[in-house]
């Protein structure tokens, strides 16, 4: 059973189909005249995602790879056919690369290559995500004619979520109701939107670069959006310290009506940006399939540990959870649940890493014993004509001990976990679960910022599929309006003080305590260790030496009993095997990077603490404003530590440790 088959609506929630959208009757705390959002079915949303597939008897997953569209109004009505097959045939690509993934259409509507996608995506089980460029009604008078603004509508109402940009700085309601510049530059706005946020992108294009004012915000400019990156004047939270947001391009080369074919017309090209390759951007879809196998694959066991991972967000019980979902914006719902999946996996990974560690350490240890054993005690003797059981007493065994052990270590428990990614799947998933954290209490308190435009910024390549998770989260909460009431009455801000900033710091606080002791056990045992071992050693060589420069009986005696083979092997084997002990203990501390935490978690607690006075007085001076401003703060440092996180245990990837 797979995820998509557990997951429901609140019993509070009720579907009506009386309007053109499914549209979710919420209780009146949450009802709204939402400026920007249509329509959308909240709670529907993950579970309509993770039930794509189910007519091919695959349950797939509920993070989507994000697909989004550009093209031309004007197609020729004798190529609709060959370019919906064309289309048809990367969907079912991406359906048959990433099965446990589902795909999530991000369009547009215009006429023309917008609608031909939605209709091709609809038909392959992908869900629809309409973001407008325009308040609709001003939309649909750029539609020719009934028939047009008709089956505008028609998608529009099967559409999963529909949300309205807002007017770029500098524009105005009464300059875009009229063609010109303004409105130009918001139809730029929702193409760098979509080539921004979407993982594949799709253009029905006729290759053709076109310059000038009636041009801007035209297929061309967004293919360049696409493959050169998104000017910083179409998106409020770009910065030029972000690296270029770009991809590759599945270039359908589309003729227009009315102008002449273009060479290769009808056929599929792929286009990449300077410096990028196909192959890497599959790379980051493939670990999106990953995450959503995970997911299925640990079915019934999800439900339970989601619920727990939520609790202990909140910081309710697992029955009061239900109560306190309903009392979130949808938003921050959204938030939850994709944080309380990544948490269980990230959790279970981490099990998983911990273990092959410990046995990894186990059986090197093994190893060094079984070799030193061979190498410090006597032999036995077997005589000219042995018996059976003399052949088999005389066999090697702490040397096959230390082979097999080698082996095992090496080729099992290593290659193993290596090849299963667990350290990997643990470290990114965790990382994805704490910046699904901070979107979360963000959301509840009101804060409209994105996480991942303040993520991993320094940590690029494979971790872009987690910045790619996170804007696909987003997609899904986007055009969620913040309520009046939750912006003025203070109760997400209440909940993110409490239920975040007091927790973060009892929690990191406790943890540094606690990898500190960890850390001094683990140093005092080395120590003693060492110490044994230098001392055992040292003592051998007194008594060794001592006869020869003092004339004693007693002294004699000492190195007579000290040099009898199976004495003077054990003293050996415990000098090598305290040594070894030791050196193994401290690698093992290096590898769970204990000092490194302890420090990691007293910053972080520090910097929960520094803010949890101020956030309470200014809540309790009703300073809405600046709680917010300061909670912004607070997670953009939180998200920045634990990208230094993910770098340092990136930097400690398992290995065979060294016993010396």
């Amino acid at each position: 059973m797979g995820l998509g088959c557990f997951l429901g609506r609140p019993s509070s929630a009720r579907v009506t189909h009386d309007s053109p959208l499914p549209v979710i009757l919420w209780p009146s705390r949450w009802s709204r005249a939402g400026a920007g959002i249509l329509r959308f079915n909240v709670p529907g949303v993950v579970q309509r995602l993770l039930s794509r597939g189910r007519e091919t008897k695959v349950c797939r997953g509920p993070l989507p790879v994000v697909v989004g569209v550009t093209g031309h109004r004007d197609l020729r009505r004798a190529d609709v056919q060959t370019l919906e097959k064309l289309v048809r045939s990367i969907f079912v690509e991406l359906n048959q690369k990433y099965p446990h993934t589902p795909l999530l259409l991000l369009s547009p509507l215009a006429e023309g290559a917008d609608r031909l996608v939605a209709r091709v995506a609809r038909e392959v089980g992908a869900s629809l995500f309409v973001p407008l460029p325009l308040p609709r009604s001003l939309y649909e008078t750029d539609f020719q004619g009934g028939d047009s603004r008709s089956e505008f509508r028609s998608l529009l109402a099967s559409a999963d979520g529909i949300f309205e940009l807002p007017l770029l700085s500098g524009n105005t309601m009464d300059a875009i109701s009229k063609l010109g510049m303004q409105r130009n530059r918001q139809y730029a706005q929702v193409g760098a939107f979509i080539a921004q946020r979407s993982q594949v992108f799709l253009s029905l294009w006729n290759g053709v670069y076109a310059d000038g004012e009636d041009r801007v915000g035209g297929t061309a400019d967004v293919v360049r959006f696409r493959l050169d990156g998104v000017p910083l004047g179409y998106d409020s939270a770009a910065s030029p310290l972000n690296a270029a947001s770009n991809g590759s391009v599945y270039h359908i080369v589309t003729p227009r009506d009315g102008e002449s074919v273009p060479d290769h017309a009808l056929t599929l090209r792929r286009l990449t940006p300077s410096g990028q390759t196909v192959s890497s951007a599959d790379d980051l879809h493939r670990w999106t399939d990953h995450f959503n196998q995970d997911a299925v694959s640990q079915g019934l066991d999800l439900i339970e540990g989601k619920k727990r991972s939520k609790a202990q967000l909140l910081r309710v019980s697992t029955g009061e959870l239900e109560g306190e979902e309903l009392r979130l914006l949808p938003a921050a719902r959204i938030a939850l649940d994709y944080y309380a999946l990544a948490d269980c996996l990230a959790l279970h990974f981490g099990a998983l890493t911990r273990a092959a560690a410990r046995r990894l350490f186990g059986w090197v240890f093994v190893a060094a014993m079984g070799f030193n054993v061979f190498h410090s005690l006597p032999h036995p003797h077997i005589p000219a004509t042995p018996t059976l059981f003399e052949r088999l007493l005389g066999v090697p065994w702490p040397l096959v001990v230390f082979l097999v052990a080698s082996l095992v270590a090496s080729l099992w428990v290593y290659r193993r976990t290596d090849e299963a990614g667990h350290q990997n799947r643990h470290q990114d998933y965790r990382a994805l679960a704490e910046a699904l954290r901070v979107q979360f209490f963000w959301r509840a308190a009101g804060i409209s910022d994105n996480a991942v435009d303040h993520y991993l910024r320094k940590q690029r390549g494979a971790l872009d599929w987690i910045r790619n998770a996170l804007r696909a989260c987003d997609i899904q909460a986007q055009g969620q309006p913040i309520t009046q009431s939750a912006t003025t009455s203070g109760r997400g801000l209440a909940v993110a003080a409490e239920q975040w900033v007091a927790e973060q710091q009892e929690y990191y606080g406790s943890r540094a305590r606690r990898e500190q002791v960890k850390l001094e056990k683990a140093e005092r045992t080395v120590r003693l260790l060492a110490l044994l071992s230098v001392g055992l050693a040292l003592s051998l060589a007194v008594f060794l030496t001592a006869p020869l420069v003092i004339r004693s009986e007693i002294l004699e005696a000492v190195k007579h009993a000290i040099e009898a083979p199976w004495t003077h092997g054990a003293i050996m084997l415990s000098i090598v095997g305290f040594g070894v002990t030791a050196g193994l203990l401290h690698g093992y501390n290096q590898q769970m990077a204990r000092a490194e935490h302890t420090r990691q978690f007293t910053r972080m607690s520090e910097l929960f603490y520094n803010a949890r006075q101020p956030l309470d007085a200014l809540l309790q001076s009703g300073d809405h404003t600046q709680a917010r401003e300061l909670l912004k703060e607070l997670g953009e440092e939180a998200l920045e530590e634990n990208g230094d996180w993910v770098l340092l245990h990136r930097d400690r990837p398992l290995e065979v440790p060294h016993s010396g």
